[in-house]
Order: structure tokens, then C-alpha cells, then sequence
């Protein structure tokens, strides 16, 4: 695993824009860079992160001011994630996640879409929290296998007091798990004010494939090696993995319902790809 490092002296700068994350109003929120075998995080307010190939080191030059928490939570939140993709050691999906009776279950969307919350919820239907906001996936022969990374439940506030206190105190990765578990469904979040029920039905392959691409971690989308080979794995994910689309009513009362129809959902998959609900 990854070993953060707090550097002195002057910080990366000089090399090749590769990527680029910006938030819902376009501001940015994080840059990519690579020089040879350095390749760094530039995060704005927070610092740089450099890391090279065949190292579990990752240094941080903090900006001036910023506090140490800070720093580890936005290496340990976000740019621990990107940099693991950038070294090979699997692909990273933008979601949250539970393991329990029907297997690993994936929750996807994009921020503000219920996924922390509906991953930290299933524990009421006998599923404990596998991850919060992203999910480390390892494409092997003939299955998709996640690793879960360190992490600490984080639920916007209206869905931290729906809970109660003593509940959300719970270490979520309190259950033994094995290295690598098997990822049995994926779900697209969808929330919508005109269901009164959820709604779960079987999304094509192909359309999985579009919809899952845009929700990636990916390092470097600039370099042919690196943007092929997220596309060949993402590719074996939608067709080895169901996706679900999951449209449901943003409404914290209905979370036992609805964690009550994910959890029926993936009892009927059983490995199958078949299944379609409405």
C-alpha cells in the first residue's frame, strides 16, 4: 500500500499537462502531470503529490498554511485512488460500495447522487460499507475482482443526522474481508421526485460501458497506453459485470425500501446477467 511522505525543498513543476478534474462549476480541483518516470497531483490548496513507477512512496509539498489533516485526507480521498491507476494496480471507479448475502455490490453517480449514503445504509439489510467514493477494480480472467481501500464513512449532513450518531460512529470495515472480492453488480444511481417506488432494470452492456466510462479515475488520458487500456478494462467490466440503472426518490425515509429492493435485486442475479425489474 501506499506511504505518504511529507517533502522539503522546491516541488515538481516542469512537465506535460495529462489530465485535468474540475467540479461542478468547472472550476478545477486537481491537475495531472508526468516528466519521464516522476509523475505528480497538482491540487490546489492542498498541495502536490509525486510519485514514480515501482515506488509505494508518494511525497507531498504542502501549500503554505494548509493544515496536515488536510493533506492525508485529500491523499487519502482522492489522490491515493488516482495515483494506484496510475501505477497499474487496477482501474478506479467514482463510487461507494457493500459487501453482504448477495455479494459486492457497486453503487455509482455522480456527486450528490445518494451513493455514500445508500453504501452506508445497506448495513440495515445485512451488508457492511466496502467503500465510500471509490472503488479500486482488478479485471481478471473471467471475473472482476475490487480491493477495498482505507477509507472513513463521509455523508453529507442531512444523511448524517437521518442516522443515528452511535450507528455512524461504526467502523464500516470492521468485517474481515478477503484481499479481493468479486464484484456481482453495479448500480447507476438516478434519483427522480416522480417515483414513488424504486425502480431497478438491466442496462445493455454497450450503454453500461458509456455510462461507467465518464465515472473513471484515470491518471494520465492523454498517453495511448494508458487510455487503452481503460477502455479494454472498462469494457470487460459492462460485459462481465450486470449494470443496473437504479431510479429512485431522493427521499431519506424511503432508504429502508429501498436498501430492501437492492438487496432482493442481488439475491436474483446469482451470477446471472438475465435479470430485468421494473
Amino acid at each position: 500500500m501506499l506511504r505518504l511522505g511529507f517533502a522539503t525543498g522546491a516541488a515538481p513543476r516542469a512537465g506535460g499537462k495529462v489530465s485535468e478534474w474540475l467540479d461542478d462549476c468547472g472550476r478545477v480541483i486537481a491537475s495531472a502531470f508526468s516528466r519521464d518516470t516522476l509523475h505528480w497531483l497538482e491540487w490546489p490548496g492542498v498541495g502536490v503529490f509525486a510519485f514514480s513507477a515501482g515506488s509505494q512512496e508518494v511525497r507531498v509539498w504542502p501549500e503554505p498554511r494548509t493544515r496536515h489533516e488536510t493533506v492525508v485526507e485529500t491523499f487519502s480521498r482522492m489522490a491515493r485512488p488516482i495515483i494506484l491507476q496510475a501505477l497499474g494496480e487496477g482501474q478506479v471507479l467514482h463510487a461507494g460500495a457493500s459487501v453482504g448475502p448477495g455479494g459486492l455490490l457497486a453503487f455509482c453517480g455522480k456527486s450528490g447522487s445518494g451513493k455514500s449514503t445508500l453504501s452506508f445504509a445497506m448495513q440495515d439489510v445485512g451488508y457492511w460499507q466496502f467503500a465510500d467514493d471509490a472503488l479500486l477494480l482488478r479485471v481478471g480472467q473471467d471475473r472482476i475482482m475490487a480491493r477495498q481501500l482505507p477509507f472513513v464513512p463521509r455523508l453529507r449532513p442531512a444523511s448524517r443526522a437521518f442516522f443515528p450518531h452511535a450507528r455512524y460512529r461504526r467502523s464500516s470495515s470492521s468485517k474481515p474481508h478477503s484481499p479481493d472480492v468479486r464484484l456481482n453488480a453495479i448500480f447507476l444511481l438516478q434519483q427522480s421526485a416522480d417515483v414513488t417506488s424504486p425502480i431497478i432494470s438491466l442496462i445493455p452492456p454497450a450503454q453500461a460501458f458509456s455510462e461507467l466510462l465518464p465515472l473513471a479515475h484515470c491518471f494520465d488520458m492523454e498517453g495511448p497506453t494508458h487510455t487503452r487500456r481503460l477502455v479494454d478494462d472498462y469494457l470487460q467490466v459492462a460485459a462481465r459485470v450486470p449494470a443496473f440503472r437504479l431510479k429512485y426518490r431522493p427521499d431519506l425515509q424511503d432508504l429502508p425500501l429501498l436498501t430492501r429492493h437492492v438487496a432482493e435485486c442481488a439475491r436474483t442475479i446469482d451470477g446471472r446477467t438475465s435479470f430485468s425489474s421494473t
